[in-house]
């Protein structure tokens, strides 16, 4: 009985130790990691962490998980006072294929489309989150109210039970920042905007082209969201006009796309320079001006204990745009503004639990600093002013996924996804109000096939 017993021990402690060599990398330990935001970031920050035996909590300051991907018809702010963060609106569609919105272990279903409406997007997310068994470690409406470093790299968060009204602080041996900058829109500031009459919003706002029905718009802003809101509001404004940069090979039929409903001008700059032109006595005649124009990286919840800073949208010091250099159990998700790629979150995120976990160590700090500094300049050579050092070329992107797989030893992204990404971005510049009646099949690791849906 004693020998059958101690056999069980010892099968037991076998398993226990597979379990755990399995979990964890080697030369890891295990950590307690604090994940800000429930969005994409946030959900492969959790389901990779967990994956490798760490303790998680997502703290969520709203009332679902996805983040922007989440619609409602609410804008403002909650029943808690609290800024509504998606930019979701009501019939928006992917301006991206979904084989770049996959995450690793979950494929969308077969039958959706290229180009999937947001409803399908937040469906995804939600049964990744299922498949994963992260729901347990959200804590919905929890506000991150200021993060504090202290000693040992830690970390001491802030968190405020929104419906219970209680604050608590809660210390962490690492940290993910998934929020990205969606949070703090860009307003420009033009000369008389205050003497308009009629009603100034952002993007961020909009959520139905019914509610502007036999309005006269102004639009500016020439990203995806200002076009999505000209083709719909072409459907029930009485007048819209867009203010927009061109593109050189925009054809005189794709301007004409939408008839004599659209008065498109040349240059956004056009109607600043002179101060706000639009808003002086000739143009009074528009009663909505909608501000396309996109927003700002604020980390208002880090405090400056935390040695990040913000200089005209450039964040740093990141090493490899993602580990906080200065206390590097810190690290921001997404920055690099790959909103859409799915798969660069989710590789950002492996990158920093090889060094959080100690499984690899970080260069010294001056290196990781000159590795900043030759990528900022970098930027700047190809003509990227300071507050777009962060953006990251289709056409240079895999030059930067290679290096952060290189970095930490970790499997690259495929070439098809970027393959992908660049010829759907490409298109999209041309062709901006087709672009998504095309479907991208992959065929091997570099092809894909691409036609027209039916």
């Amino acid at each position: 009985m004693n020998v059958m017993r101690r056999d069980r021990c010892i099968i037991l402690v076998l398993i226990f130790t597979i379990l755990s060599l399995h979990a964890l990398p080697s030369n890891s330990k295990t950590l307690n990691i604090a994940v800000v935001g429930a969005g994409v970031s946030g959900l492969c920050s959790a389901k990779n962490a967990l994956e490798q035996g760490h303790n998680v909590v997502v703290y969520e300051k709203s009332e679902a998980l996805g983040g922007t991907w989440y619609y409602t018809n609410k804008t403002g702010k909650d029943e808690y006072g609290i800024n509504i963060y998606t930019a979701m609106y009501q019939v928006l569609r992917t301006n991206t294929p979904r084989q770049i919105m996959e995450l690793p272990g979950l494929q969308f279903p077969k039958n959706t489309p290229s180009y999937p409406p947001h409803e399908d997007i937040w469906n995804y997310l939600n049964s990744y989150a299922d498949r994963f068994g992260l729901k347990k470690h959200i804590k919905f409406h929890h506000l991150v109210e200021k993060i504090h470093s202290i000693e040992n790299d830690q970390w001491k968060i802030i968190v405020k039970d929104l419906p219970n009204n209680k604050t608590r602080t809660m210390i962490y041996d690492a940290v993910f920042i998934s929020i990205d900058k969606l949070s703090t829109l860009n307003y420009p500031q033009y000369e008389g905007a205050n003497e308009f009459n009629g009603k100034i919003m952002h993007s961020h706002e909009y959520r139905r082209a019914e509610d502007f029905h036999g309005a006269d718009v102004l639009v500016i802003g020439s990203g995806s969201s200002g076009s999505d809101i000209i083709f719909q509001l072409s459907k029930t404004a009485n007048r819209v006009t867009w203010s927009k940069r061109t593109y050189t090979d925009e054809t005189e039929e794709e301007r004409k796309v939408y008839g004599e409903t659209v008065t498109f001008k040349n240059n956004v700059k056009l109607l600043t320079s002179s101060g706000a032109e639009f808003l002086d006595g000739t143009h009074q005649n528009f009663t909505v001006i909608i501000y396309a124009t996109g927003y700002k990286n604020s980390f208002s919840i880090l405090d400056a204990d935390t040695g990040l800073r913000v200089d005209d949208n450039y964040v740093q010091p990141l090493y490899k745009q993602i580990i906080n250099i200065e206390h590097p159990t810190m690290a921001l998700i997404s920055i690099d503004t790959f909103a859409a790629n799915f798969r660069v979150k989710d590789l950002q995120v492996r990158f920093a639990l090889e060094f959080f976990s100690g499984a690899k160590k970080l260069p010294p700090k001056s290196e990781m600093l000159k590795d900043m500094q030759d990528f900022a300049e970098s930027q700047q050579k190809k003509g990227h002013y300071k507050s777009r050092i962060h953006i990251v070329g289709i056409d240079d992107s895999k030059e930067y996924y290679g290096q952060v797989s290189q970095a930490a030893d970790l499997a690259k992204i495929l070439d098809v996804y970027p393959n992908i990404a660049s010829d759907s971005m490409k298109t999209s510049m041309n062709n901006p109000f087709g672009f998504r009646e095309f479907k991208y099949t992959i065929i091997d690791d570099e092809t894909f096939e691409k036609k027209r849906e039916v």
